[in-house]
């Protein structure tokens, strides 16, 4: 494992030691797993407790597999930081550079320069290889690319995997630095320092969360669940500022799911990713699965960011195959939980997607959504770089009450307190989308209809240079049993009423219902008192 490493003074035995540990100590663990950083002379080892099991094949023991990671209370990992925040923690801006343009691919710095096999992409994307191996991830489904299978790593033009990642994704100016092998190109100093910014010394996976669901639906939608790493350490009873319940358990495993949904049909095929903000939700939305959970936890801005980073890591694994997703470059938060629950979390989480040297997601390409717990919810998010949506549903207050049962103010407050926060914005930044999930005999009329006209031609009048959408969602089955899915006809309704007074009106498009992974079906379960 490490003689290529230089290290002076060393015995035939040390050289060895990491083998023996892996092979021996370590049953099941993977090679690749054992961190081998020179630092003055002497290698670090993760401690033994820390090497996660291995996965087995049965669905029981992957949901209830252990956590091992530090609580929701850890300080920040450098997917969290900017630019200007980690320089300093590892020696400087461009190493700090160097590590965001792997974080960016889905690439963890301290395997991709710490690897003796470069040849072998199994080293760095070692969990979505074992997903894809017992998933139909991998399945070709029609579209007009290449049919290789996802898992292929023949080499291209002579170069191995390595090499393929940075000619495709490294920024020219600094390749030469990504293609030192065995930590030359960050430094071996660097790499140990980042390597001590993880709550967990086996990299940026193990600290914040691990994959380990990936579910494909007909259209190519994927959704992905990620087992949370931190546990809940407090066992109390406190309550959020709308006074909603948060309870945390001890020994708690938490799961969340986000989806990324890819866009075959444009001229230059792109991907949104759907992040969720929390571990169920407050808000109890009647149509909404997630809104059955209850609130369990609200996720770090960490948290969320690992969400995007394993969606780009399974685009470019996907890149060469038939089960090709393209490049996420839309965000909507939109998943699990609500964004006004857990603002702090949401505001720096969209500082760093749109930080053009981390993720570099457009502003206008992110998307907050919230139901609107309260009037000030909209200011707060407002200060995010990001648009903002607002769960509307209806407009009236007693139906709206009726969805929405934790609603505490009246429709009148929370669209002046939208109107405030809109009128903060610069005027690139006014725009709105309100989404109305139709459901059947229920909010599908005309009259909701007439009364969504007068709410939105008001905001409109009032908010000078506001761009303002609507987008109408068909109710996507969860089991209630009383809700059905709005007709296509009193959706067609609906948008005519609403076009005609010259409101822009979408229909959002039903993608990964099959699989769950539509708009309000997101939810994990709960088996022997863990979540799954």
């Amino acid at each position: 494992e490490i003689g290529a490493y230089k290290l002076e003074s060393i015995t035939m035995f040390l050289s060895l030691l990491p083998c023996l540990i892996c092979t021996q100590v370590l049953p099941g663990a993977h090679a690749f797993n054992i961190q081998l950083i020179k630092q003055g002379g002497t290698l670090r080892l993760p401690p033994k407790e820390n090497v996660p099991r291995s996965f087995s094949s049965s669905p029981s023991s992957l949901w209830l597999a252990s956590s091992s990671s530090s609580t929701s209370s850890s300080p920040p990992t450098p997917l969290s930081m900017s630019i200007d925040e980690l320089g300093p923690k590892i020696n400087g801006t461009g190493r700090a550079l160097t590590t965001w343009d792997c974080y960016k691919v889905g690439l963890d710095p301290i395997y991709f320069f710490n690897t003796e096999n470069h040849e072998n992409d199994q080293v760095w994307d070692h969990t979505v290889h074992e997903l894809i191996e017992r998933s139909s991830f991998g399945v070709q489904y029609t579209n007009t690319y290449d049919d290789n299978d996802l898992s292929n790593s023949i080499d291209v033009g002579g170069k191995n995997k390595r090499e393929q990642i940075i000619d495709r994704y490294m920024p020219v100016k600094r390749r030469q630095i990504h293609s030192q092998e065995k930590g030359k190109g960050m430094g071996v100093k660097a790499l140990n320092a980042l390597s001590d910014l993880y709550p967990n010394s086996l990299g940026i996976e193990h600290s914040i969360a691990s994959l380990v669901n990936i579910q494909r639906s007909s259209d190519g939608t994927v959704k992905l669940l990620l087992k949370l790493n931190n546990r809940a350490t407090r066992n109390t009873h406190s309550a959020n500022d709308d006074g909603n319940d948060v309870y945390e358990q001890p020994e708690q495993h938490y799961f969340i799911e986000s989806v990324i949904i890819p866009w075959y049909d444009r001229s230059n095929p792109t991907s949104t990713l759907c992040v969720s903000t929390q571990v169920g939700c407050a808000q109890g939305c009647t149509f909404c699965a997630t809104g059955k959970m209850g609130l369990l936890k609200r996720l770090s801005s960490d948290e969320i960011l690992i969400q995007l980073y394993y969606a780009k890591k399974i685009c470019r694994i996907s890149n060469d195959s038939s089960a090709w997703l393209p490049d996420i470059d839309n965000i909507v938060f939109m998943g699990m939980g609500d964004s006004g629950d857990n603002a702090e979390a949401v505001i720096e989480a969209c500082s760093i997607m749109a930080d053009r040297q981390c993720f570099s997601i457009p502003q206008n390409k992110i998307t907050i959504s919230t139901v609107g717990p309260n009037p000030g919810v909209f200011q707060t998010l407002g200060k995010a770089d990001a648009v903002l949506a607002w769960s509307v549903h209806a407009v009236e207050d007693t139906l709206r009450k009726k969805l929405v049962p934790t609603t505490k103010y009246k429709m009148v407050d929370l669209k002046e307190g939208l109107i405030k926060a809109l009128m903060g914005r610069s005027r690139r930044m006014r725009a709105l989308m309100l989404e109305v999930t139709l459901i059947e005999d229920v909010n599908d009329g005309i009259k909701e209809a007439e009364e969504m006209v007068d709410f939105c031609l008001e905001m409109k009048e009032r908010v000078k240079g506001m761009k303002l959408v609507v987008n109408l969602i068909p109710f996507n089955d969860i089991g209630h049993r009383s809700y059905r899915r709005s007709p296509d006809s009193h959706v067609a309704e609906f948008q005519r009423v609403l076009v005609e007074n010259n409101l822009k009106t979408y229909v959002r498009t039903t993608r990964g219902d099959d699989e769950n992974a539509a708009c309000g079906q997101l939810a994990t379960k709960k088996l022997k008192g863990k979540q799954y």
